[in-house]
């Protein structure tokens, strides 16, 4: 990588390109010692200007990655990121997997918490790289993919239909230039722009309903909806806030009721998947989302893990 390329890029992801340690291939025979099966996918092409194969070793008894490496060829900053994915992806199950998000990759790249890792022509390289192991994830456990979610749209991206307008949801995306920054879709195929601009126009509208229903219930005090309303306003919150980060290390919540205990406003949840056995579940986890909920929505919350 000359100088002017390290200029584009933080400390961070400019020492994964250096040393890309997880870049490469694995063999039956170090699949065969670590007591695990030989796993590829490929993903993209050259003449898309992306291509990526992941080599994962799985312990098929529990669906779990014990190594992961790849193969790759395109933007610098997609060595930072499958080298960020190869570590995140050790001793994850495929649901796990699933549920890593643009969010917490993107963040984990950082060098400044307030500074963005990549430039953003190249984001791109990080909804790649999470798109090819989604779909690697359907591939090893024989899940039928969707006419949406094996049609691609465009000739200058490999993503499908289902996988951009899932991306235009995430990052709320209002301009082809945007998309094309997340996808590239439509940076050369001009024939498929009327078809992407209809995805960001259906996002649009998803978005003002879903907000006018927030609004309607933002608009009165939490003390003053009704239970199935408090609930629901939970749930937002809890969307808005630290939900993808739960998901992130494989749990999530259920919210269960709300009641009322004299002023306290009680919060009742079950914590789901590695939460549930999470030795932070009761400390740090439950501050976060008390936290969360007081911030949003009335200080005298409590939240009563059952």
């Amino acid at each position: 990588m000359d100088a002017q390329a390290k200029n584009d890029y933080g400390i961070k992801v400019a020492m994964f390109i250096e040393n890309p340690k997880y870049m490469g291939t694995i063999s039956e025979e170090e699949a065969k010692e670590l007591g695990a099966s030989l796993f590829s996918y490929s993903y993209g092409s050259k003449e898309l200007g992306y291509e990526l194969t992941l080599h994962w070793a799985i312990n098929t008894l529990e669906n779990t990655i014990v190594l992961a490496r790849y193969e790759y060829e395109g933007v610098a900053s997609g060595i930072a990121v499958n080298h960020m994915l190869s570590i995140l992806f050790s001793n994850k199950n495929m649901p796990e997997i699933e549920s890593i998000t643009y969010v917490a990759v993107e963040r984990l790249l950082r060098d400044n918490p307030t500074i963005e890792a990549l430039p953003a022509s190249e984001n791109y390289a990080i909804t790649f790289a999470l798109d090819a192991a989604k779909l690697a994830v359907k591939k090893y456990v024989n899940t039928p993919l969707t006419h949406e979610e094996e049609t691609v749209p465009c000739k200058d991206s490999p993503m499908s239909i289902d996988a951009i307008k899932k991306t235009i949801k995430t990052h709320n995306i209002l301009t082809l230039e945007t998309l094309a920054n997340y996808t590239r879709a439509g940076s050369s195929d001009e024939a498929c722009k009327e078809q992407l601009l209809a995805y960001i126009e259906e996002n649009k509208i998803a978005v003002e309903e879903e907000e006018e229903a927030e609004n309607a219930i933002s608009a009165i005090p939490f003390k003053d909806l009704s239970t199935d309303h408090r609930i629901i306003a939970v749930e937002t919150a809890i969307d808005n806030t630290v939900r993808q980060f739960l998901v992130m290390d494989g749990g999530d919540i259920d919210i269960l009721n709300v009641k009322e205990n004299g002023d306290v406003f009680e919060v009742y949840i079950s914590y789901l998947g590695a939460c549930s056995s999470c030795s932070s579940s009761g400390t740090g986890t439950l501050f976060a989302i008390e936290n969360a909920l007081k911030d949003k929505l009335d200080p005298n919350i409590s939240v009563i893990p059952i």
